[in-house]
């Protein structure tokens, strides 16, 4: 990794472009802006009302590792009575708004439009790339269309799910240590070529 990547701080961003095998994309990772996010936090003993509020609303919560989308936003399960909201188009003080209109006081949101780095990961190697650090079975029998997981990658916490059975990965990862996921992915996608875009030039 030192090697590929020595030209560039390990405290910044990988910069677009593209690494390792040449002529080649098998993996592709796509920065994705525009985003406003929040946390959902159903209060004690109110999951199962909060679940049938935002049903009610259009947005299907799965009490479990899965990703819905419904009335122009997109959950993700991240745990018992916890859920990532997403949508485009709105700010983080509308997004916030929404959910507190939706949850009707059964729930905590706090915004985390500016927390994280959100990241397309697609490609036809992409699985195989993945497999080299994602601590979760990938393969297609196990992980399909809609499945999340919030757990360790190279020592660096992530909630991602795949959003197509193409597949499309989604990747959401702390600022704080974006730098060192990208670093990771690069260096696991470089023996299949990896084409990153949206970080900037550095």
């Amino acid at each position: 990794m030192s090697d590929l990547f020595h030209a560039h701080s390990p405290a910044r961003l990988l910069p677009e472009g593209d690494y390792g095998l040449e002529g080649a994309a098998g993996v592709r990772a796509q920065a994705v802006t525009g985003l406003a996010a929040a946390t959902l936090v159903a209060r004690r003993g109110q999951t199962a009302a909060l679940r049938a509020a935002c049903a009610a609303a259009g947005l299907p919560l799965a009490d479990a590792p899965r990703a819905s989308s419904g009335a122009g936003l997109e959950a993700v399960g991240t745990g018992p009575g916890r859920w990532l909201i997403f949508a485009e188009g709105l700010s983080g003080r509308e997004l916030r708004a929404r959910l507190e209109g939706l949850s009707a006081g059964l729930a905590a949101v706090t915004d985390q439009s500016d927390a994280n780095l959100v990241l397309d990961i697609s490609g036809a190697r992409a699985r195989e790339a993945l497999m080299k650090g994602v601590t979760v079975d990938l393969d297609p029998a196990a992980f399909q269309t809609s499945d999340a997981a919030t757990t360790i990658v190279s020592h660096v916490g992530v909630t991602f799910w795949q959003r197509d059975a193409a597949p499309t990965f989604r990747f959401v990862v702390g600022n704080s240590f974006a730098p060192a996921f990208l670093r990771w992915l690069g260096a696991s996608a470089a023996e299949f070529g990896f084409a990153l875009s949206g970080t900037g030039r550095g």
